[in-house]
């Protein structure tokens, strides 16, 4: 029970966590893509006159709304008829309609974590300036269940109902529900559909591409992983990072400097000094350099053995006794500063891995007394969890039927992203290619983007933001596939950096100029298709490369 209070009290999700940024919440500087201009629709009757069915049925979902009330407009954003109500069993769900402004478009949101709960906003943040802007009807719902918050578990027990739909029903019949109300509301169905999610909701948004693949015409999936396995990975790292004692072996001064060193080993890689790392898979600094001499060492100059043990740990991510990788690799280069606080997997995150083994995964499999301390990493540990997670992986690489329906998907995925790490999505996508008829041939559908700097979902060491959602939707409606995505940060003294990401695995080639200017930069095309597929078991991709994954020294 404590550990369960522990999970519920830091309401922060197995997969948001590591998303603090050490910077100040600065106001995004992001430049915004221009939607394609479409007729307004006005609503075909009043906010309030939804009530009149309450009771409703679509495709065969049932959905009953509670209520439907005018939200008055602020600022820049549009007034709205917000209507609250659930689908069956208990999917609660929020449904934004403008009252003007509105053309045609449904935008539905992921959750994060266990969810349990409501979001009202999507990643990257400053898409929501689209979402919010009266263009779109938004939607976002709890995931199926209620719950005291995403790194809440117990609402799973003893009900398989909620877990599938948790898994994936709850974002389909929202959104059949959202569309038949948006019909109701503006007399005409959306003519187009389009779901952004990070994290849970990036899982979300894979399982509708791979499970109701004419759900949505566009869609943005962030920083999704392997989920059952990835619950390895906080459970290492909480292994890893606190001692017998239940002391953190990590501090701020120690993060700081190891941070520092990595990137000053690292970031000419890529051609310039510019304080980020644009690919930590081809950085090995060895932490053994920052090592304390014999004695009493500053803290603020070295590391002790026990840290520089543990931080080895981390970049090699979760193995076996005899060193076979059971994750695609470990926490990415650069991405120190997530070791510590209150999204690091050894305050929140390793509570919350514990819940989900025991209430979802492995419902009365576990002693009543399994701690997070007491999981082994083996490869039988690791096939129990694969096989017990099937209903919640996102990671099936057939993705014909969202293809031949016409869909688009936008994949994207923070560098420096301690949750899901570096190389998951790397593995995930190669799968696809070679599922999907090679490189070429699904990046006429789907592409992918690699945030340098980036954090899980937001923030980062540079906390860039970048409109996807804008991407997707000129994509889709305009035939516009992006080459390029344009990021924006501001930098910790204040300095605005402009950046251009393209899509992978074109890379980013530094000309001469000022480096926080965007056409300071130009694309370089890599010659034949990248091998991005790891060796551990949960990979799909045929061509595995034995990633670089044993300890340094």
């Amino acid at each position: 029970m404590r550990t369960v209070m522990m999970a519920i009290a830091a309401v922060i999700g197995l997969f948001l966590a590591a998303t603090a940024s050490a910077q100040p919440a600065q106001p995004s500087p992001a430049r915004l893509i221009a939607l394609p201009e479409r007729q307004v629709i006005a609503p075909a009757m009043a906010c309030a006159d939804l009530l009149r069915q309450p009771a409703r049925d679509a495709g065969g979902i049932a959905f009953r709304l509670r209520s439907a009330e005018e939200e008055a407009a602020t600022g820049s954003r549009p007034a709205f008829c917000l209507v609250k109500g659930y689908v069956t069993p208990q999917t609660e769900f929020e449904l934004r309609l403008p009252l003007s402004g509105y053309t045609g478009r449904f935008l539905q949101g992921g959750c994060g974590g266990m969810c349990g709960v409501i979001f009202n906003s999507i990643v990257p943040l400053c898409s929501n300036a689209h979402a919010f802007g009266g263009a779109f009807a938004v939607a976002f719902n709890n995931g199926g269940h209620h719950a005291a918050g995403i790194g809440d578990g117990t609402w799973a027990i003893g009900d398989p109902e909620l877990r599938a739909q948790f898994a994936e029903k709850a974002a389909h019949g929202v959104a059949v529900a959202s569309k038949a109300l948006i019909a109701s509301f503006y007399g005409k169905a959306p003519e187009k559909s389009y779901f952004a999610g990070c994290s849970g909701g990036g899982r979300e948004a894979l399982m509708e591409v791979q499970r109701y693949p004419g759900d949505f015409d566009g869609i943005v999936a962030g920083s999704s992983v392997a989920m059952p396995a990835a619950m390895q990975l906080f459970l290492w790292e909480a292994q890893k990072g606190i001692d017998g004692e239940g002391r953190e072996i990590f501090t701020d001064a120690a993060v700081q400097l190891l941070h520092k060193a990595v990137l000053k080993a690292c970031d000419r890689l890529d051609g310039i000094a510019d304080g980020q790392i644009d690919d930590p898979r081809a950085c090995s600094y060895d932490p053994a350099a920052l090592l304390c001499p014999a004695g009493p060492g500053d803290p603020t100059k070295c590391l002790t053995r026990q840290q520089v043990d543990a931080a080895r740990a981390y970049y090699r991510g979760p193995a076996d006794a005899d060193g076979n990788a059971l994750f695609p690799g470990g926490a990415p280069y650069g991405g120190e500063l997530g070791w510590v606080g209150r999204g690091a997997p050894t305050q929140s995150g390793k509570f919350a891995a514990e819940a989900f083994l025991k209430y979802l995964l492995l419902p009365g499999d576990l002693p009543a007394t399994f701690g997070w301390r007491d999981w082994r990493f083996t490869r039988q540990s690791l096939a129990r969890l694969i096989s017990a997670g099937a209903p919640y992986d996102s990671t099936d690489p057939d993705m014909t039927a969202f293809r031949d329906a016409g869909g688009k998907l936008l994949m994207w995925q923070g560098a420096a992203d301690n949750a899901a790490g570096i190389y998951g999505m790397l593995d995930y996508y190669q799968a696809v290619r070679e599922h999907m008829g090679g490189i070429a041939a699904t990046r006429d559908f789907a592409r992918m983007f690699v945030v340098p700097g980036g954090y899980h979902c937001s923030g980062g060491y540079i906390a860039y933001d970048e409109d996807f959602l804008g991407a997707v939707v000129s994509w889709v409606e305009q035939g516009k596939a992006p080459d390029t995505v344009e990021a924006s940060a501001t930098l910790a003294d204040g300095t605005v950096r402009h950046r251009p990401i393209y899509a992978y695995p074109t890379r980013t080639r530094y000309r001469g100029g000022d480096v926080n200017a965007a056409t300071s930069f130009s694309p370089v095309a890599v010659k034949g298709e990248p091998e991005d597929g790891v060796d551990w078991p949960g990979s799909h991709a045929a061509s595995r490369k034995r990633a670089n994954l044993a300890p340094h020294g």
